[in-house]
């Protein structure tokens, strides 16, 4: 039926667009044809609205096609639902993959890399074609056991070439050494790194990161995925000659953020409370909260401080070389 009357709308249409080349008869009559297709719609129109067969057979095509628009409707967001489901999961096997995490007691279980050395590279950063230190300059620091337990026994002193004030090295891409404030700005200071390097003998044989998260400590210590906003803290060593404080509360009002293909105006906010002792110091970045968007988000405060002992839900993460080399 609903073909019929798209007939004779057509119809009506050619009827109407071949006026303007006919005669006036035959405009005329082109006129009167029209007259007639439109009553014959109407007509058509009444009948299917007083007969009830009729009626109850549109009633039930519109009810179809709204079930059948309702049901694509519903496979859209489920196929969009699993996509980010999908995301998620790829994202957690990425972070996951060529790496292993202790329990909170500092203890691998199933550890099947024998006995190895915890260190901090101490040389010029210079590697070979298989991506291994050329000076090999490493400054032990622990050792992980054969049966999997870390062991860290720092130095109680490391080499400390410049000040803090030009080596603090905070966020990598919005503050600065030279706004923060420093109550010692010229006391040496080291930052060995964000992780600390597992060797074996003299080789370069993996990574260590400490945190609660294993996509919070490696996003932290990578240039690339710092803005990530998974909540959770890194922690890592640094050394300093004498005691000395360094402050700075940073707003980040509007900015934008790309999370996928969206673009969002986020206020962000990094805070720097550090409260350093003489000697080794143990600083937790943490992030506390975040927006969310196709599964992905970015941190909205992150907070850096000085914490005295490990936290009680901390781990360590081992990332084995052959991964992050590739």
């Amino acid at each position: 039926m609903k073909t019929l009357q798209n007939l004779i709308m057509l119809l009506t249409l050619l009827i109407a667009l071949s006026c303007n080349s006919q005669t006036s008869e035959q405009q005329k009559q082109s006129e009167e044809a029209e007259k007639r297709a439109i009553q014959a719609q109407k007509q058509i129109q009444e009948m299917m609205d007083n007969n009830p067969e009729m009626k109850k057979m549109m009633e039930q095509l519109k009810k179809r096609q709204a079930e059948e628009k309702a049901q694509k409707e519903t496979e859209k967001i489920k196929n969009e639902a699993d996509k980010i489901i999908n995301k998620a999961k790829n994202r957690e096997a990425y972070y996951w993959k060529g790496k292993v995490a202790s329990n909170t007691k500092g203890k691998f279980n199933n550890w099947s890399h024998g006995s190895v050395d915890i260190a901090i590279y101490d040389g010029d950063g210079k590697m070979d074609q298989n991506n291994f230190y050329i000076d090999k300059k490493f400054i032990v620091v622990g050792n992980i056991s054969a049966d999997g337990k870390v062991t860290l026994n720092l130095p109680k002193t490391i080499r400390t070439p410049r000040p803090i004030n030009e080596s603090l090295i905070p966020e990598m891409h919005s503050v600065y050494n030279q706004d923060v404030n420093f109550s010692k700005p010229n006391t040496l200071y080291r930052n060995p790194g964000f992780l600390l390097s597992i060797i074996k003998g003299d080789l370069l044989f993996g990574q260590l990161f400490i945190g609660n998260s294993e996509k919070v400590t490696y996003n932290l210590a990578a240039e690339c995925c710092i803005d990530y906003g998974d909540i959770g803290y890194r922690l890592y060593w640094v050394y300093i000659k004498d005691s000395c404080t360094a402050t700075i509360k940073q707003d980040f009002e509007e900015g934008k953020v790309t999370i996928g293909e969206t673009e969002k105006n986020l206020d962000q906010t990094i805070i720097y409370d550090l409260n350093f002792k003489p000697g080794w110091n143990l600083i937790k970045t943490e992030v506390f909260d975040n927006i969310e968007v196709n599964g992905e988000s970015r941190f909205k405060t992150k907070k850096h401080t000085v914490v005295n002992t490990m936290p009680s839900d901390a781990r360590y993460y081992f990332l084995v070389k052959d991964w992050f080399n590739k």
